[in-house]
């Protein structure tokens, strides 16, 4: 009889990739089940013998205590964060969980049997949080970028597609929730982060470059429309996708640009486009590993640099290595330049996430 997995699927665009791959791997070996947030409160009556999951904070939310869970616990990080040394203590929270209940997170990493890790600089940040984790540490490479992750994409040589990627989950979060409720939820701050230039979580910093970054979106679809280029935007995996459709509808918009397949995969989608129009996103990693050309407009604005975040993506140490014009002048004359990111894969596989492991399930 085989063994039994649940893998569990937190963002469906991103996890679902590698929920394929595992399963066309594994799936003659082992019974996969797959499961979200809603199904993890049901895992109590179920007995799989391996569960995934990409964070420390699911498997708790499902079974409360280590003991009410007898399979191996596995967890798997599928959410691109950087090993930057600026963003240690975020890394460090995303790798080892954000439970305040000190001896509860103990137990919960004792019962982990492995970390699945991208890097050697997602190591060096376990192993400094505790030796006896990094003993049950495995470096296994980006899973979202294993060979079979890929589809082969057959383009038209003659078009110039240029994608969009979003990243406006502040200004159009995905449950409709109120301002007030963000406002109030980053002036508690929960985590105890500590923003860049301000002891307090002052969320209008946030707020202030995703109105900006907005603001250059609109300047950018403009610009390519002028040149008979009809953009495709890639909603973030937190937005609303209704509220992007109900915008292009009411200002007539709908052949300015185009908005991306709900179910298509953000490998599959970046693969598509022979030019990506991105702000400061861990997306870029993506982007650079699949060697597109990308286009970073974080630094369009002077102003945008004050209002940086420390815990977030601004000072995310892979955005160096991109084109990054200054104006909407340089901008427009990039366009049709290489833009491709001026490091090799080695270099980005050595110093941030592997890839491209074996095909062989280990």
């Amino acid at each position: 009889m085989k063994k039994s997995i649940y893998f569990h699927i937190d963002e469906f665009n991103r996890d679902t990739i590698v929920a394929a791959a595992l399963y066309k791997k594994l799936s003659r070996h082992f019974t996969f089940f797959f499961g979200n947030r809603i199904d993890e409160v049901r895992l109590k009556k179920y007995n799989f013998d391996i569960y995934i999951f990409p964070t420390v904070e699911r498997a708790r939310d499902a079974f409360g205590e280590p003991e009410n869970c007898e399979g191996k616990i596995f967890i798997l990080p599928n959410e691109s964060i950087s090993g930057s040394l600026k963003v240690k203590r975020r890394l460090e929270l995303h790798l080892t969980g954000t439970i305040k209940d000190i001896k509860l997170k103990r137990k919960w990493l004792s019962k982990v049997s492995k970390f699945f890790l991208w890097g050697n600089s997602h190591y060096k940040v376990i192993n400094n949080y505790s030796r006896k984790m990094s003993k049950k540490s495995v470096i296994i490479g980006h899973p979202r970028h294993d060979k079979d992750c890929y589809k082969k994409i057959e383009r038209n040589k003659n078009s110039f597609s240029v994608g969009i990627a979003s990243r406006f989950d502040l200004l159009n979060i995905f449950d409709n929730r109120l301002n007030f409720e963000a406002i109030y939820n980053a002036w508690f701050d929960k985590y105890n982060f500590n923003y860049s230039f301000s002891k307090k979580s002052n969320i209008e910093h946030q707020w202030f470059n995703a109105v900006l970054d907005f603001r250059f979106f609109l300047d950018i679809v403009k610009i390519l429309n002028n040149k008979n280029i009809v953009p495709e935007i890639r909603p973030h995996p937190r937005e609303n996708i209704n509220n992007w459709k109900k915008f292009s509808k009411k200002f007539n918009l709908e052949f300015k640009f185009k908005i991306s397949k709900f179910d298509e995969t953000f490998v599959d989608w970046i693969n598509r486009q022979k030019l990506i129009i991105s702000t400061a996103s861990t997306s870029l990693y993506d982007c650079a590993l699949m060697n597109k050309n990308v286009l970073v407009i974080d630094k369009l604005s002077p102003e945008r640099a004050k209002h940086g975040n420390l815990y977030l993506d601004d000072f995310d140490p892979i955005i160096k290595y991109f084109a990054r014009p200054k104006n909407i002048r340089e901008f427009t004359k990039k366009l049709n330049k290489n833009n491709k990111i001026k490091v090799n894969k080695r270099r980005i596989s050595k110093k941030f996430c592997w890839l491209f492991r074996s095909h062989k399930a280990r």
